[in-house]
């Protein structure tokens, strides 16, 4: 999954991009952006190679995009900031909390409700100038062209303008439960207020103690479809993330600060896309793979391989905790608890697949 981090100036974007590349892959300078891949923390994959013992562990990666701040003002993104922001699967928004003296905020003082409204009413704008380019080009079709493209442009033109009247009305367009064949129409457009969003409220690290209450709060107040909160502290979980785990786990302790912030940021951004995970033991290496919820075994092979999906015969399916149990694939296949599924199967989150194929 790929996740690009945004916000005003002075919200601590790179902050928190330091927290959450720290010590794995090294990070990459390109056009103005910063990027690192990840991998995605999973608690079963560990379980499961402690059990088999696989001499490679293979996890899946968020690839992270530290891009430019915010340009308030009405002003559009840099070409390569618009062009990492089309690629994203989602959005990290990362809102000011914190107080420093030293680092002024640019609108004059700290409010993180203020700064989610601001950024909120820039993406819709953002759209609503690509809506309104487009749909004029429409005018033009629907008048001119035969009636065959006529159709399809006044088709078009007739969910253009819903999404241009609820962005209108500061709706964004996430909430407006467009079906799968519109969304698939609307994915040619970059527009930016279709993207899952997690937002991220970077607090003092005073306040890392009530950080879970400060999620549950904005929650509260802002809840609607493809959206999640977090809160924590960036520069505390900056400095904890040079350290070992021992320390790390020492000093969030002393200082009261809830779970393990950037581990439980890219956990959240997984359910944010509705995305599951899917495991498989091939020789000498169990890995985990993510998949877009009610994906078919088909699309499964095809992530691991596409030689896998056009020789595709069947999938042997048990689920991770089924496996845990048994002990090994041999006592699973003793057992018969290995199922035999067809291209159709909709993989399951925490099923280990055996792809059979020509």
């Amino acid at each position: 999954m790929e996740l690009a981090i945004i916000g005003l100036e002075k919200a601590g974007k790179s902050t928190l991009f330091r927290a959450l590349a720290a010590g794995h892959a090294p990070e990459e300078e390109r056009r103005g952006q910063r990027l690192a891949a990840v991998p995605v923390p999973d608690e079963r994959l560990e379980r499961l190679a402690a059990l088999l013992q696989p001499r490679k562990v293979t996890r899946p990666e968020a690839l992270l995009h530290d891009l430019p701040p915010w340009p308030a003002g009405g002003r559009p993104p840099s070409p390569e900031a618009a062009t990492a922001m089309a690629r994203a699967d989602a959005f990290l928004l990362v809102l000011r909390a914190f107080q420093r003296q030293d680092v002024p905020h640019p609108l004059g003082s700290v409010d993180p409700e203020r700064d989610l409204q601001t950024v909120s009413l820039e993406m819709a704008y953002h759209d609503l100038a690509i809506l309104e380019r487009r749909l004029e080009k429409l005018e033009t079709t629907a008048r001119t062209a035969r009636p065959g493209e006529r159709e399809l442009a006044q088709r078009e033109q007739r969910l253009l303008a819903r999404a241009r009247e609820a962005l209108e009305a500061e709706r964004p367009l996430r909430e407006e439960g467009f079906s799968a064949e519109e969304l698939k129409q609307l994915a040619n457009y970059n527009l930016l207020t279709l993207r899952p969003l997690l937002v991220v409220v970077n607090l003092d690290e005073a306040d890392a103690e009530r950080s879970a209450e400060i999620a549950r709060e904005f929650r509260a107040r802002h809840a609607a479809p493809g959206v999640e909160f977090a809160a924590l502290s960036a520069r505390l979980e900056a400095e904890l993330a040079e350290l070992s785990p021992e320390e790390a786990a020492t000093f969030r302790s002393a200082l009261k600060a809830t779970g393990d912030g950037p581990q439980r940021l890219l956990a959240q951004a997984r359910e944010l896309l509705r995305l599951v995970t899917f495991y498989t033991v091939v020789r000498d290496e169990c890995r985990a793979w993510l998949l877009p919820e009610g994906g078919t075994a088909l699309d499964a092979a095809a992530k691991i391989h596409s030689d896998m999906a056009r020789g595709f015969v069947r999938a042997e399916v048990i689920p991770w905790d089924r496996l845990l149990k048994l002990g090994s694939f041999a006592q699973a296949r003793a057992q018969g608890a290995l199922r035999s599924e067809g291209k159709g199967y909709p993989v399951q989150d925490g099923d280990v697949l055996h792809i059979l194929f020509h």
